[in-house]
Protein backbone atom coordinates (compact mmCIF):
# COMPACT_ATOMS: atom_id res chain seq x y z
CA UNK A 1 0.00 0.00 0.00
CA UNK A 2 1.28 3.40 -0.76
CA UNK A 3 1.13 6.32 1.89
CA UNK A 4 -1.63 8.87 1.09
CA UNK A 5 -0.90 12.51 1.39
CA UNK A 6 -3.46 14.91 1.69
CA UNK A 7 -2.33 18.60 1.95
CA UNK A 8 -2.72 20.61 -0.85
CA UNK A 9 1.10 22.04 -0.54
CA UNK A 10 2.73 18.33 -0.05
CA UNK A 11 5.76 18.09 -2.55
CA UNK A 12 4.90 14.38 -2.99
CA UNK A 13 1.37 15.39 -3.84
CA UNK A 14 -0.41 15.31 -7.42
CA UNK A 15 1.52 15.59 -10.33
CA UNK A 16 -0.13 16.21 -13.99
CA UNK A 17 -0.94 12.90 -15.60
CA UNK A 18 -1.32 11.22 -11.82
CA UNK A 19 -4.98 9.93 -12.25
CA UNK A 20 -4.89 9.08 -15.68
CA UNK A 21 -1.68 7.08 -14.88
CA UNK A 22 -4.08 4.83 -11.91
CA UNK A 23 -6.50 4.30 -14.39
CA UNK A 24 -4.45 2.73 -16.93
CA UNK A 25 -2.95 0.50 -14.53
CA UNK A 26 -6.52 -0.16 -13.20
CA UNK A 27 -7.09 -1.19 -16.07
CA UNK A 28 -4.19 -3.68 -17.11
CA UNK A 29 -4.69 -5.56 -13.98
CA UNK A 30 -8.17 -5.55 -14.65
CA UNK A 31 -6.92 -7.48 -18.34
CA UNK A 32 -5.57 -11.23 -18.07
CA UNK A 33 -1.63 -11.42 -17.64
CA UNK A 34 0.38 -13.51 -19.99
CA UNK A 35 3.75 -12.53 -17.65
CA UNK A 36 1.58 -13.82 -14.86
CA UNK A 37 -0.43 -16.91 -15.27
CA UNK A 38 -1.51 -17.56 -11.49
CA UNK A 39 -2.50 -13.91 -11.38
CA UNK A 40 -6.55 -13.59 -11.77
CA UNK A 41 -7.90 -10.28 -13.30
CA UNK A 42 -9.39 -8.08 -11.02
CA UNK A 43 -13.04 -9.11 -12.16
CA UNK A 44 -12.01 -12.74 -11.14
CA UNK A 45 -10.63 -12.06 -8.05
CA UNK A 46 -13.53 -13.47 -5.52
CA UNK A 47 -12.78 -16.40 -7.90
CA UNK A 48 -9.03 -16.62 -7.43
CA UNK A 49 -9.20 -16.31 -3.68
CA UNK A 50 -11.91 -19.47 -4.17
CA UNK A 51 -9.39 -21.58 -5.38
CA UNK A 52 -6.46 -20.30 -3.06
CA UNK A 53 -8.77 -21.82 -0.01
CA UNK A 54 -9.56 -25.11 -2.30
CA UNK A 55 -6.61 -25.94 -2.78
CA UNK A 56 -5.47 -25.28 1.01
CA UNK A 57 -8.30 -27.65 1.84
CA UNK A 58 -6.92 -30.55 -0.94
CA UNK A 59 -3.18 -30.07 1.57
CA UNK A 60 -5.00 -30.09 4.89
CA UNK A 61 -6.96 -33.20 3.36
CA UNK A 62 -4.08 -35.29 2.61
CA UNK A 63 -1.52 -34.66 5.71
CA UNK A 64 -5.22 -35.68 7.40
CA UNK A 65 -4.66 -38.92 5.61
CA UNK A 66 -1.44 -39.38 6.01
CA UNK A 67 -1.61 -38.48 9.57
CA UNK A 68 -4.88 -40.93 10.27
CA UNK A 69 -2.59 -44.34 8.29
CA UNK A 70 0.61 -43.00 10.15
CA UNK A 71 -2.44 -43.28 13.66
CA UNK A 72 -2.13 -47.05 13.29
CA UNK A 73 0.88 -46.88 15.34
CA UNK A 74 -1.87 -45.74 18.26
CA UNK A 75 -2.74 -48.86 19.19
CA UNK A 76 0.46 -50.84 20.21
CA UNK A 77 1.73 -47.11 22.27
CA UNK A 78 0.90 -48.32 25.97
CA UNK A 79 3.03 -51.34 25.58
CA UNK A 80 5.59 -49.16 24.46
CA UNK A 81 7.63 -47.62 27.09
CA UNK A 82 10.27 -45.57 24.47
CA UNK A 83 7.27 -44.46 22.91
CA UNK A 84 5.39 -42.79 25.42
CA UNK A 85 8.25 -41.04 26.52
CA UNK A 86 8.71 -39.84 23.51
CA UNK A 87 4.82 -39.05 23.14
CA UNK A 88 5.38 -37.25 26.71
CA UNK A 89 8.68 -35.29 25.39
CA UNK A 90 6.46 -33.73 22.68
CA UNK A 91 3.43 -32.95 23.93
CA UNK A 92 5.70 -30.81 26.35
CA UNK A 93 7.03 -29.43 23.89
CA UNK A 94 4.17 -28.16 21.93
CA UNK A 95 2.72 -26.92 25.71
CA UNK A 96 5.46 -24.87 26.07
CA UNK A 97 5.30 -23.35 22.62
CA UNK A 98 1.28 -22.56 22.91
CA UNK A 99 2.32 -21.33 26.68
CA UNK A 100 5.42 -18.66 24.75
CA UNK A 101 2.56 -17.60 22.09
CA UNK A 102 0.29 -16.67 24.42
CA UNK A 103 2.59 -14.94 26.23
CA UNK A 104 3.62 -13.06 23.31
CA UNK A 105 0.11 -12.27 22.51
CA UNK A 106 -0.78 -11.05 26.01
CA UNK A 107 2.30 -8.77 25.65
CA UNK A 108 0.94 -7.40 22.63
CA UNK A 109 -2.57 -6.76 23.96
CA UNK A 110 -1.08 -4.95 27.01
CA UNK A 111 1.35 -2.64 24.85
CA UNK A 112 -1.63 -1.82 22.71
CA UNK A 113 -3.78 -1.12 25.69
CA UNK A 114 -1.16 1.18 27.14
CA UNK A 115 -0.83 2.71 23.66
CA UNK A 116 -4.74 3.25 23.86
CA UNK A 117 -4.91 4.60 27.10
CA UNK A 118 -2.73 7.48 26.56
CA UNK A 119 -4.27 11.46 25.89
CA UNK A 120 -2.61 12.60 23.05
CA UNK A 121 -2.52 16.47 22.07
CA UNK A 122 -4.03 16.48 18.65
CA UNK A 123 -4.91 19.87 17.52
CA UNK A 124 -5.85 18.56 13.59
CA UNK A 125 -9.15 16.27 12.53
CA UNK A 126 -5.96 14.98 10.30
CA UNK A 127 -3.61 14.51 13.23
CA UNK A 128 -6.01 12.63 15.14
CA UNK A 129 -7.57 10.32 12.01
CA UNK A 130 -4.12 9.42 11.67
CA UNK A 131 -2.85 8.65 15.63
CA UNK A 132 -6.04 6.58 15.35
CA UNK A 133 -5.19 4.96 12.64
CA UNK A 134 -2.28 3.78 13.77
CA UNK A 135 -3.85 2.25 16.96
CA UNK A 136 -6.01 0.24 13.77
CA UNK A 137 -3.09 -0.16 12.64
CA UNK A 138 -1.54 -1.91 15.32
CA UNK A 139 -4.74 -4.07 16.62
CA UNK A 140 -4.41 -5.34 13.01
CA UNK A 141 -0.86 -6.40 12.63
CA UNK A 142 -1.34 -7.82 16.20
CA UNK A 143 -3.69 -10.00 15.37
CA UNK A 144 -2.82 -11.20 12.16
CA UNK A 145 1.33 -12.34 13.61
CA UNK A 146 -0.96 -13.73 16.72
CA UNK A 147 -3.06 -15.81 13.85
CA UNK A 148 -0.64 -16.45 11.26
CA UNK A 149 2.00 -17.65 14.49
CA UNK A 150 -0.94 -19.93 15.85
CA UNK A 151 -1.60 -21.54 12.49
CA UNK A 152 1.96 -22.49 12.50
CA UNK A 153 1.97 -23.99 15.62
CA UNK A 154 -0.67 -25.82 14.51
CA UNK A 155 0.57 -26.70 11.39
CA UNK A 156 4.24 -27.99 13.21
CA UNK A 157 2.27 -29.82 15.45
CA UNK A 158 0.34 -31.86 13.28
CA UNK A 159 3.36 -32.24 10.75
CA UNK A 160 5.56 -33.51 13.91
CA UNK A 161 2.82 -35.98 15.40
CA UNK A 162 2.58 -37.38 11.97
CA UNK A 163 6.15 -37.73 11.52
CA UNK A 164 6.87 -39.52 15.10
CA UNK A 165 3.71 -41.71 14.24
CA UNK A 166 5.18 -42.76 11.05
CA UNK A 167 8.39 -43.77 12.72
CA UNK A 168 6.04 -45.56 15.44
CA UNK A 169 4.32 -47.17 13.21
CA UNK A 170 7.46 -48.43 10.77
CA UNK A 171 9.25 -49.41 14.05
CA UNK A 172 5.61 -51.64 14.68
CA UNK A 173 5.79 -53.06 11.36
Amino acid sequence: MRTMHGSMMDAAGARPGDLAQAQRRMLTAALPDAQHPRRAPLPLLPFARALAVESLFKHVASQSAQAFQAATALPALPFDAAGVQQAVALTEAMVKQWQTLQAHWMDGLTELAQEMGEIRQANTVSKYVDQEMNLVQQSLALVSNHATATARLIENTQVNIAWWLSQRSAAGA
